[in-house]
């Protein structure tokens, strides 16, 4: 059974896949992923070189991510670009993971949606809380201005966007304690401990 996750920036999407880590569960996170197929050697690494060049790469074949953002950044054509490289790698290694698994997988994607992968998962799970909150928890864990989380919030589909696709919304606009009650009802549902074909 493959559930994924999803939410804006500031939900406390990390939150519930820590808390789901802790209690033993499989989770396969995005952007780890991300990380591992631009490694030396790997798939991602090698398409990046081809599609953009040596510059991006160090002497012992490591990708600077940093060099590589700032290239891309506010060339919308180049994200598409190393998008379209990027996201079938990472979503074809995702789930190659969580098939080798066998039983109950959480699958962590901001892009759960906007990718396509939705439609690959028998659930999807909507972390989602007030605006005025998100921006006052990334603001505060990042340590950044109002206005650049705005920014960021203004670049990712709204939870009300993503709410149609979503067969469980996880409100989280209370304490841990409560965020963690709710998950734990969430994993004593028999619907989400049914093997599914």
């Amino acid at each position: 059974m493959m559930i994924g996750i999803t939410g804006g920036i500031g939900s406390g999407k990390s939150e519930v896949t820590k808390y789901l880590r802790n209690k033993g569960e499989m989770v396969i996170c995005a952007d780890e992923v991300a990380r591992q197929v631009v490694q030396p050697g790997e798939k991602g690494a090698e398409e990046i070189r081809r599609v953009f060049g040596e510059d991006f790469f160090d002497a012992e074949g490591n990708l600077n991510r940093k060099r590589l953002a700032a290239h891309i950044f506010a060339d919308n054509e180049l994200t598409a670009k190393l998008n379209e490289i990027l996201h079938p790698i990472i979503i074809e290694r995702i789930f190659t993971q969580a098939k080798g698994n066998g039983g109950r997988v959480f699958i962590d994607a901001a892009l759960l949606i906007q990718s396509g992968m939705y439609m690959n998962v028998d659930f999807v799970w909507l972390v989602s809380a007030d605006e005025q909150i998100r921006l006052e928890r990334v603001m505060k864990r990042d340590g950044t201005d109002k206005q650049s989380v705005i920014l960021r919030m203004n670049n990712q589909m709204s939870s009300s966007d993503m709410s149609p696709f979503a067969d469980e919304i996880i409100e989280n606009n209370g304490s841990i304690s409560q965020l963690y009650r709710k998950i734990d009802m969430l994993l004593s549902n028999p619907i989400y401990n049914e093997e599914t074909e």
